[in-house]
């Protein structure tokens, strides 16, 4: 005997209620085992979009933060080595002023001016300064050395362009500093001109404006010139080319402090950024164990009554065809 329609019907019914039912046990034990909500677009394709654009957005954000972190790391070394001229220099003042004095006599400055060399030998190795990725800290963009001697035995800068740059807020700011920035530039001498008179053995020639280098190099030069007129104006020229040197150095010292501070201002902005970005996405995409056991007990509950009334159903239906 064919059981009637609406038998047949409500039969249906439970096993699609069963079938049901299994799957999504079967889901939550599923998202409990890996702690993943969300795992495909079938699951939640809102949840899932929005968690892809977080990803997204963190990704950029951690690629943001390594070259950030690399650009700190320069400017902290940069800062060290400046400062570490900075006192080579205030040492060079206190050697300037002291051989500036009527009292000593040649033997004397002849010994300050082997210091002052050493001196500048210092700053040389100083402006060659690696920073963590082993670039040249003064070079700009450009490759060691920084500094190398021209025909004339001064030290020229060598490097090429700015430094690098990292963005911060929407905008670039340079990861360093360069050598003309720090230590300044050496002035060309004027061409010789051919109708103007020769100058004058025994008069000292005008000041010109020198790189840190040749500022030291040109103290120690007049330390021990022997020629009264040629040395007061050697010394003076010097000493203020020395104290320049010194708020040039300050100046840079300030300015690298500056943009660190943005980094570090950055930096902060970034990781809160980056914390709610991943805090968002742990929402989106992973498994809340306490919601979830709560549905899977509930769900277990549902699914062993539908289990136990089916069985009653089909029970009944079969007893009432054999009868």
């Amino acid at each position: 005997m064919i059981p009637p329609l609406s038998a047949r019907s409500g039969h249906d019914a439970a096993v699609r209620r069963l079938t049901g039912l299994t799957r999504q046990l079967a889901e939550v034990q599923q998202q409990i085992s890996t702690g993943k909500r969300v795992a495909g677009p079938g699951d939640d394709a809102i949840a899932f979009a929005r968690a892809a654009t977080l990803k997204r957005a963190d990704a950029g954000g951690e690629a943001q933060r390594k070259a950030m972190d690399a650009a700190a790391a320069r400017l902290t070394a940069s800062e060290t080595a400046l400062a570490g001229i900075a006192d080579l220099m205030a040492r060079a003042k206190e050697l300037a002023l002291a051989g500036r004095n009527a009292t000593l006599n040649a033997g004397d400055r002849a010994v300050l001016a082997l210091e002052v060399n050493e001196l500048l030998a210092a700053a040389r190795g100083l402006a060659e300064a690696r920073g963590p990725d082993g670039e040249a800290l003064f070079a700009g963009a450009g490759l060691a050395p920084a500094y190398a001697d021209d025909a004339d035995g001064l030290a020229a800068w060598a490097g090429l362009g700015a430094p690098p740059q990292v963005a911060v807020a929407g905008r670039l700011l340079p990861a360093g500093i360069s050598g003309p920035e720090a230590f300044g530039q050496t002035e060309p001498l004027p061409p010789p001109d051919p109708l103007a008179p020769p100058p004058d053995p025994e008069v000292p020639p005008p000041p010109r404006g020198r790189n840190l280098f040749d500022s030291l190099m040109h103290l120690a030069a007049s330390l021990v010139e022997p020629r009264p007129d040629f040395f007061e104006a050697g010394m003076d020229e010097a000493i203020a080319a020395v104290d320049g040197h010194i708020e040039r150095l300050a100046a840079g010292q300030a300015l690298l402090g500056t943009r660190g501070a943005r980094l570090d201002a950055e930096a902060q902005r970034l990781d809160t950024a980056q914390l709610q970005w991943r805090k968002d996405i742990s929402r989106l995409e992973e498994t809340d164990m306490v919601e979830a056991i709560a549905r899977l007990d509930r769900l277990t509950t549902v699914l062993e009554a539908a289990q136990a009334s089916f069985g009653r159903l089909s029970s009944l239906s079969l007893w009432d065809q054999i009868r």
